[in-house]
């Protein structure tokens, strides 16, 4: 890796070192390197349902490039688009963490963390939902917040239609250990 580094820098080619922020944010985010890319996620894990919402808008999007919880992520080295697949091959997959207005600032500081997770219907643990539209749930505040992160879902439980923890309409994970979860976007939705 360094050589390859060493000789992109000769060409000019300017290199970004995967143990800096930037290097490790951009080897996590996958599919959401940039702004059109979260967009067409957002868009994507939004179809027509039976008893869903109306399709939310994102207003605005930061990336979050917070060192200590890029650096404490323990991935499972894969990333699947598919959240159920994610989940049954012990994988990473992309999801969405909905919260109030005055918690989104510290989720952007901190992570992720246990010490203020609820107990839900999964337990104790840190939620992500593959539709936006079941995380602005948890936003509860006219200004609604909301954070594309990326699960290790290796030991995550499952709730959705078709699990036995019955969530009417859509699937949602809950992990246990603030290092399966790394917050790369913060959005603001309507």
């Amino acid at each position: 890796m360094q050589h390859a580094q060493l000789r992109l820098a000769q060409l000019g080619v300017p290199t970004v070192s995967p143990a800096s922020p930037a290097g490790c944010w951009g080897m996590l985010s996958s599919s959401v390197e940039t702004e059109t890319s979260v967009q067409a996620l957002f868009c994507a894990r939004q179809p027509q349902i039976q008893g869903a919402a109306a399709p939310l808008r994102i207003q605005s999007m930061v990336k979050i490039e917070n060192a200590a919880t890029l650096h404490r992520f323990q991935s499972s080295s894969v990333i699947h688009n598919d959240p159920i697949s994610a989940h049954q091959q012990r994988c990473d997959a992309l999801l969405f963490h909905g919260c109030p207005a005055d918690v989104a600032a510290n989720i952007q500081a901190t992570g992720l963390l246990l010490q203020h997770a609820s107990n839900g219907m999964l337990g104790q643990g840190l939620y992500g939902a593959t539709d936006p539209r079941k995380s602005v749930q948890y936003c509860r505040t006219q200004d609604k917040f909301m954070f594309v992160c990326r699960f290790n879902l290796s030991n995550a439980q499952h709730a959705g239609p078709f699990t036995q923890h019955r969530n009417s309409v859509f699937d949602e994970y809950c992990v246990y250990d603030e290092r399966h979860i790394v917050v790369l976007w913060m959005l603001k939705v309507c």
